[in-house]
């Protein structure tokens, strides 16, 4: 059946063909002129561009384009798991500490000498700020 289709459909498309050449001969000028010379101008660039091109190499690049976006993608999704992972497993570790601080009554490790160092001014900074008296105007004269 598609054999028979196909064969009807192209008699039909020559047959339109021959009779709209017909139609131009008899009045000597092109029908849709203006129309058909765009597309004689796409179709000849149209076949430049399929004859001149390095098909091999542009199929390469598109390729390689696609595989470094692909393992992009895999890598950053990798990082935001660990990442994830991490902040998860940090704030376990923090309750365990806090548990384990109050049952012993000492203070967690507060790690480096820098680090609690650091901690310790900012304690400082904040125990200030919060007792510190207001400051009077003074007159000016």
């Amino acid at each position: 059946m598609s054999y028979i289709l196909s064969i009807a459909a192209t008699f039909v498309l020559f047959s339109g063909f021959l009779v709209f050449a017909g139609i131009e001969q008899r009045h000597g000028a092109r029908l849709l002129g203006r129309t058909r010379t765009k597309l004689d101008r796409q179709v000849s660039r149209l076949s430049f561009v399929v004859t001149h091109i390095d098909w091999g190499g542009f199929f390469a690049h598109v390729g390689k384009a696609a595989f470094d976006r692909v393992a992009h993608d895999v890598i950053h999704f990798t990082l935001l798991l660990v990442r994830a992972t991490e902040r998860t497993l940090t704030r376990i570790i923090r309750t365990l500490r806090e548990r384990l601080a109050k049952r012993t009554g000492t203070l967690p490790d507060e790690g480096t000498p820098l680090l609690s160092t650091l901690i310790r001014f900012r304690k400082q900074a904040q125990h200030e700020t919060v007792e510190a008296p207001p400051k009077e105007d003074s007159e000016v004269e």
